[in-house]
């Protein structure tokens, strides 16, 4: 392990040395956390820091070489201040993370998860744009290093927002609303549901929802255009009264539309004026990938664009079965192997402690 432990500070210490890390807006505003390569497996955060220029933010990481490097959504008068009551926050970046863990659809690799993460964030784009009005030129969207992306709004429209109206943008995404509430994702969820019963109703689906024969004709006989319009424009409280078990029906439906149409966004990092979130252009410190911002999400791989070390042979143990497709090349490995593999992977299974490094 301490072999492992060295290699990884060698190689995080060589892309720093050599790179160039773009610092964010206002640097000299935000608090910078950092977790040191050298204290892993352990999670140890070193937090309440500021850095006053370029040169002594990047002499800072090469004393320290750390696997993670964090900065604060916020900015404020004394970023550097121990208790968070004395820094005197001034206003925040409005941030989304959409992470694979958080998603309602369970992958298998790595390469999936990073498949769903991608459309999500592509979703979470769009309803930003069409429902709230942000230009594109104010976000940035950011792959993660791991298993999804981050999204970084920067209109001043949002700056000053407080933990409870960004709790309200949270809930519109993930669609936390009463049936009578009017907003767009609502009226898209009760779109969804009229759709689906329309389907249920002509496949005839409804005997799961164990209806009554009386439930059933009077729900069909209710599908008439003025019902339809009138919950496609989010009225479903109009199924009341036909029964517990239609109104059981549409509350299943209710929740599968939603479970469809939400962005299913870290609620927390949203809801947080205080966030940290991990540097743009750093590496994460399990997978050895480079937080990476992306310009043209369509044609963005993180298996291959989020690579920053290269091709030399290195030696590894694995300690698990090896499974992945990175840059571009399908790797097959199993547990217990000896092998040399390209120096971008042996970091990545190194950090991810699925090899140990040497013989």
């Amino acid at each position: 392990m301490e072999r492992t432990r060295i290699y990884l500070m060698r190689k995080f210490s060589e892309y720093y040395a050599n790179t160039k890390l773009e610092m964010p807006r206002e640097f000299r505003r935000r608090e910078f956390a950092f977790v040191p390569l050298e204290n892993l497996p352990s999670f140890v955060m070193h937090r309440h820091i500021a850095f006053e220029s370029e040169e002594q933010f990047k002499a800072y990481i090469l004393n320290t070489i750390p696997a993670h490097i964090y900065y604060s959504s916020a900015y404020y008068q004394h970023p550097d201040a121990d208790r968070m009551d004395d820094k005197s926050w001034m206003r925040a970046d409005l941030i989304f993370d959409i992470d694979a863990d958080h998603l309602p659809v369970k992958t298998r690799t790595i390469e999936s998860a990073l498949k769903v993460a991608k459309k999500e964030i592509s979703r979470l784009v769009k309803i930003l744009q069409e429902d709230f009005g942000i230009g594109r030129k104010d976000m940035q969207i950011v792959f993660s290093g791991g298993r999804g992306y981050h999204l970084h709004v920067y209109s001043e429209d949002f700056a000053l927002l407080g933990s409870p109206e960004r709790r309200e943008i949270v809930d519109y995404l993930l669609i936390n609303k009463p049936l009578n509430a009017e907003s767009t994702q609502w009226l898209r969820t009760c779109r969804c549901v009229v759709k689906s019963l329309i389907m249920e109703v002509k496949r005839d689906n409804l005997e799961k929802y164990r209806l009554t024969e009386k439930q059933r004709e009077r729900l069909i006989q209710m599908l008439n255009k003025e019902t339809v319009r009138k919950a496609a424009g989010g009225d479903l409280g109009i199924f009341k009264g036909v029964g517990k078990r239609v109104e059981s029906m549409i509350n299943t439906l209710v929740e599968r539309c939603k479970t469809k149409l939400a962005v299913h966004i870290d609620a927390p990092v949203t809801a947080d004026t205080k966030r940290l979130i991990r540097l743009p252009g750093s590496l994460h410190g399990k997978t050895g990938l480079k937080v990476t911002p992306v310009d043209e999400l369509e044609n963005f791989d993180p298996l291959t664009d989020a690579i920053v070390f290269g091709d030399e042979k290195v030696k590894v143990r694995t300690l698990s079965k090896v499974r992945i497709r990175m840059a571009g090349e399908d790797v097959r490995i199993p547990a217990g192997e000896k092998v040399l593999v390209p120096e971008y992977l042996a970091v990545f299974l190194l950090c991810r402690g699925m090899a140990l490094y040497g013989h």
